[in-house]
């Protein structure tokens, strides 16, 4: 099989595919491990026990993804989108379903956002657009979509 050409692309397609690899095999181990004990895992995975256990530590803050979505957050859908496992057009449809949350401002002159929880907001939406992982014009259809419904 050739090798594709080097390129920015290609190389941002691989980092999302790598991110949303780890999710998935974090969230495949958690489940595995309500079957299963650690030792079991870690022969069956060809890894040490205490490599078991530091991964279901991390994957228990790894939230589920959520149902008729293809991500636990507008940032994963946005990877999954980047990483090649969506079409333009699913990743439209859900992030312009998904139910975005409001982001809290403080009162403060200076920290009217300091520190603001920004899962599951739009922030996550824009920030996949400063991070290469959405086109301009991906991010301008998701508006114009979310107009279509209402939202």
């Amino acid at each position: 099989m050739a090798m594709e050409a080097p390129s920015i692309e290609r190389a941002l397609r691989l980092r999302a595919r790598r991110a949303v690899d780890n999710l998935d095999m974090l969230r495949e181990m958690r489940a595995l491990a309500r079957l299963r004990s650690q030792a079991e895992l870690a022969r069956g995975l060809r890894i040490t026990q205490p490599s078991v256990s530091s991964a279901l530590k991390t994957a228990e803050k790894i939230p589920d993804v959520l149902p008729g979505f293809s991500g636990a957050s507008p940032y994963e859908i946005a990877q999954r989108y980047r990483a090649g496992l969506l079409t333009e057009a699913e990743v439209i449809d859900e992030l312009a379903r998904w139910e975005y949350k409001s982001v809290e401002f403080t009162d403060g002159p200076l920290d009217w956002n300091a520190g603001a929880v920004t899962e599951g907001t739009w922030e996550e939406v824009a920030r996949a657009l400063s991070d290469g992982l959405l086109e301009p014009e991906v991010y301008d259809a998701i508006i114009d979509r979310q107009g279509e419904l209402g939202q």
